[in-house]
């Protein structure tokens, strides 16, 4: 299993965003314990009671001198509404982003003091992507030994996000330190030890997820790369497994195990595992996915359904066929005894500017089986122009197909030339016996 899971899964950080954002909006009515005007208490007392929306236009409708803590107030409500209108991801959001940034911006020119308007530009950061900026505002807003669980959490994440693995390495073992049984920072150390390749650790870590969790497909998927690097095969497929049950619509996951499926010489379970992918008749997204009919043919020929796999190769719109595709192809047909199909496949590769001699002594092989001696010859010809150690090959079989069609002159000067690089060949020294014996036989 080759694919490294995911450094955060959306959903987690998702769920971290919201979170911390709740935290902090209770932090943003922490900080109207400042002593402020009454005028001022009071609207932040009637918008800590109303709804996102009706923040904002309490906050518009303000006449009196700008203060920090509305700024803030109303900077929150308006990255609240954003998310409201996260999944649309239209203008409204960006808009709304845009003001809230304004806001907890303004804020802080009245008060730079005022962290929790860092923590509102971090969010927004988040919203953006921008996740080395985030990390720079959360830095500036939280206290370290203070911070809750949340803040922890989306402080590893924005780390993690930003790829500051020694960053995310000492937030994550931090916020664990203080809450030991957070899942979500549990999770994130998950993250970090599996970009580093730490198996083991991840292994062990994850395993004690999932004895509270077992239900997170996202730590099946986890265990089973980190069984893979550690060499629990058994351990590969069992937690693969467990992952798709949980997400049978995952079709990342039913990719990985029916490649581990595969590797592991189950072929018949591989493409029962694959099928779905595929779809009856093949869906047009998966005929486009070259890795995807690769895995999906490989599974059938090796499970003994070569009639499918040779199927699904065809149903590839011809354009659309890929080298290994069109190699593949000819292997099964091979495979089935269709000698013209599997020539015609090379010979489409070759038309389309296939110089590998392998390829075209196979090709030329099929070739003579088909009685074609004269494009035979062409293609061991252009094999032997190669200067790729697979040519060699070419040259003993261009000399033994000028044998049997007696043409002694030819295949003698194709053998020197090739005895001239290859002397110690035996299969080259048989054939110049057997044309020395010809010649003798022939008196020539």
């Amino acid at each position: 299993m080759s694919h490294r899971p995911a450094v955060l899964p959306v959903i987690l950080l998702l769920a971290i965003l919201l979170v911390a954002g709740s935290a902090m909006g209770t932090g943003a009515a922490a900080e109207a314990v400042r002593s402020v005007p009454q005028a001022v208490a009071d609207l932040l007392t009637k918008a800590n009671q109303a709804a996102p929306a009706e923040v904002v236009a309490l906050i518009n409708a303000w006449t009196g001198e700008p203060h920090p803590l509305l700024l803030l107030a109303r900077g929150r409500a308006r990255w609240r509404l954003a998310q409201e209108t996260a999944a649309r991801l239209g203008t409204e959001h960006a808009h709304l982003i845009t003001d809230a940034e304004a806001d907890f911006t303004a804020a802080l020119k009245l008060d730079a003091s005022l962290k929790q308007a860092h923590l509102g530009l971090a969010q927004c950061a988040a919203d953006r992507e921008d996740w080395n900026a985030a990390m720079r505002e959360i830095a500036a807003g939280m206290e370290l030994e203070s911070a809750d669980r949340a803040l922890m959490a989306f402080y590893a994440s924005a780390a993690l996000r930003a790829h500051d693995w020694r960053l995310a390495t000492l937030a994550t073992q931090q916020g664990i330190l203080r809450f030991p049984d957070d899942a979500q920072l549990r999770k994130l150390e998950v993250a970090v030890l599996v970009h580093g390749g730490q198996a083991e650790q991840a292994r062990q870590a994850i395993l004690a997820l999932l004895a509270h969790d077992p239900g997170d497909a996202e730590l099946w998927r986890q265990l089973a790369w980190s069984a893979h690097e550690t060499g629990r095969t058994d351990e590969t497929l069992g937690a693969l497994e467990a992952a798709l049950a949980l997400k049978p619509a995952d079709g990342l996951v039913r990719r990985q195990l029916a490649e581990a499926q595969l590797s592991q010489g189950l072929p018949q379970a591989a493409l029962e595992t694959v099928r779905p992918l595929i779809g009856d008749p093949p869906r047009a997204e998966a005929l486009a996915d070259d890795q995807l009919m690769q895995l999906a043919s490989r599974a059938a020929a090796d499970g003994g359904a070569l009639s499918q796999a040779r199927s699904w190769l065809a149903a590839v719109p011809e354009a659309k066929r890929s080298r290994e595709q069109r190699l593949a192809a000819a292997r099964y047909a091979v495979q089935e005894g269709d000698v013209k199909d599997a020539g015609a496949a090379l010979d489409t590769l070759i038309a389309g500017g296939e110089r590998d001699p392998a390829v075209l002594v196979w090709a030329a092989s099929l070739a003579e089986t088909r009685g074609e001696a004269a494009r035979a010859e062409t293609l061991y010809l252009q094999a032997i122009g190669s200067d790729k150690p697979a040519s060699s090959g070419a040259s003993l079989r261009l000399t033994a197909l000028y044998l049997t069609q007696n043409r002694r002159d030819e295949a003698r000067n194709v053998l020197a030339s090739y005895l001239a690089t290859h002397p110690d060949d035996v299969h080259a020294r048989a054939l110049e016996a057997q044309l020395a014996r010809s010649r003798s036989s022939s008196g020539r």
